[in-house]
């Protein structure tokens, strides 16, 4: 039996040395991955995600070459190109370096909630396709706040991180479902932890499966409470990373006692302006109610949220969408960055976002799909 094995046994090696150096080592693409991925996909999108969230784990996916095409948004984010990752695929910061030689501009992570949901569920085909886009058949653990800092806090000491990483914050679960008066301070200890090691945060108000619950009940009609966690994450980032971002600068040659540091750090817009917060991004479905996209648009022109991040609804096509796109880009500043999610599968539907007003855009059904190689596809 074991004879009948060897010939199997050395192949599969040999296989697996091969694409190991040629396509690691060398960064060639024979293209071993991508149709063993195309198949296992066919098969199951469960296990062909767990399977390259595996190989990303283990850095063995090869380097792409992609030129770099950069991007400056909101003067302080400097893009290697302008496609991004969107949340739900790296949770913690786990990927991070394999991600960004695939060829990504930037990265956000999460979502990343102050408890740690530790239920799993026992359906095993956590993934499935709807309209060609990836669905969550059940819950999804969310990831704890210091599982996810302390990764961030390595990658940065060891300078491994190369492009911007953006952090997805939301509410745990346990929160919103018993105690929802207390999502600003749920919020607030996310913001407090990972504040200085995100490149930018991101306040996620899309509706999903597994937060139904905490969008219909709390915050789809509940513009008060919006605005509050708005104002909690700004003032969570002065409150931690402010004032010793002032003290560590000339500041504290030129300003004397705590009245006049703490005036010196009391808007939002005087700490943005020293690069001493985040930028703050608000993710929003693209076909969310007047009234809260009403006052998104008001925060927006008065500075208070740095940056929109506008996901697709799986039920509109991509003409209402554009269309979305370009009101909103008319309806804010400049310096607002405007970043489109959802849908992009080809060059072309990539290029027809910019063109219709987003700064950047972000991928994520079509990475689960295709795999590394529809990265090259649309920036090539």
């Amino acid at each position: 039996m074991l004879k009948k094995l060897k010939p199997i046994l050395f192949s599969v090696s040999t296989l697996g040395v091969g694409y190991f150096f040629v396509q690691r080592e060398l960064n060639i693409n024979l293209g071993i991955f991508d149709t063993f991925y195309y198949q296992l996909y066919k098969y199951s999108p469960h296990y062909a995600v767990q399977f390259m969230k595996i190989m990303c784990y283990q850095n063995l996916l090869w380097k792409q070459d992609i030129p770099i095409k950069e991007q400056n948004i909101n003067n302080q984010i400097k893009l290697k190109n302008q496609l991004g990752l969107a949340s739900g695929f790296d949770n913690d910061g786990s990927f991070i370096e394999t991600l960004q030689n695939l060829g990504f501009g930037f990265i956000e992570i999460g979502s990343i909630a102050a408890q740690k949901n530790i239920r799993f569920s026992e359906d095993l085909n956590t993934y499935t396709l709807k309209n060609n886009s990836i669905e969550y058949q059940s819950e999804i653990p969310q990831m704890g706040i210091l599982q996810s800092k302390a990764i961030l806090t390595s990658l940065r000491r060891n300078y491994a991180i190369k492009i911007p990483i953006g952090v997805n914050i939301m509410p745990s679960e346990e929160i919103y479902k018993y105690t929802p008066y207390l999502i600003e301070n749920d919020i607030s200890n996310v913001t407090r932890e990972l504040c200085s090691v995100a490149d930018f945060i991101v306040l996620n108000l899309v509706s999903s499966q597994r937060t139904n619950k905490l969008y219909s009940e709390i915050v789809i009609n509940n513009t008060d409470l919006i605005k509050k966690m708005i104002q909690t994450i700004q003032i969570t980032q002065i409150e931690e990373i402010g004032l010793q971002a002032a003290l560590d600068h000339e500041t504290k040659n030129e300003l004397k006692g705590e009245n006049l540091i703490s005036e010196y750090l009391s808007t939002t817009q005087l700490g943005l302006k020293q690069n001493l917060v985040a930028p703050l991004y608000i993710k929003i479905q693209s076909n969310l109610q007047k009234n809260i996209l009403d006052l998104l648009m008001k925060e927006a022109n008065g500075n208070q949220i740095q940056g929109i991040i506008l996901q697709k609804d799986i039920n509109q096509n991509d003409l209402e969408y554009n269309q979305t796109l370009k009101q909103i880009r008319q309806q804010i500043p400049k310096s607002c960055t405007l970043i489109s999610v959802g849908g992009i599968k080809t060059k072309e539907q990539y290029q027809e976002r910019l063109n219709n007003g987003a700064d950047a855009c972000q991928i994520f059904s079509s990475f689960l799909a295709q795999g590394p190689q529809v990265i090259k596809d649309i920036l090539l």
